[in-house]
């Protein structure tokens, strides 16, 4: 159990917004999001997508060539990815504690890293 100090409103509040994965389950403002287990698959014009507040570099989902799906990708899961079998638009969303988040298209730029496509 971790010990949160601070005001006990914001304390209330903070974890009302955080996931017990430490994401946010609210949306984000100013940028396009879906919630894969409530809104249809976007398209073939995402071709990859993070959880909104994950790090792109660590873990993204990225469409899979024949459009069979979705896997994972980044730093923190490249190691499990030839075991991991490509999942449904449903479930992209969501995280180890199985809650569902909003999630935001990401691109990758030429010098190699991820940005959020506005």
């Amino acid at each position: 159990m971790e010990l949160v100090r601070g005001n006990p409103a914001e304390t209330a509040t903070r974890g009302a917004e955080l996931c017990r994965c430490g994401l946010p389950i609210a949306p984000p403002v100013g940028v396009a999001w879906w919630r894969p287990d409530q809104d249809e698959d976007p398209g073939p014009r995402v071709r990859a997508v993070v959880r909104y507040g994950d790090q792109p570099a660590l873990r993204r989902v990225e469409r899979v060539t024949n459009n069979a799906g979705w896997t994972e990708h980044g730093a923190m899961v490249d190691f499990y990815h030839d075991r991991t079998p490509p999942m449904s638009w449903a479930a992209v969303g969501h995280c180890w504690a199985e809650t569902p988040h909003p999630v935001v298209a990401v691109r990758e730029d030429a010098t190699g890293g991820w940005n959020i496509c506005a």
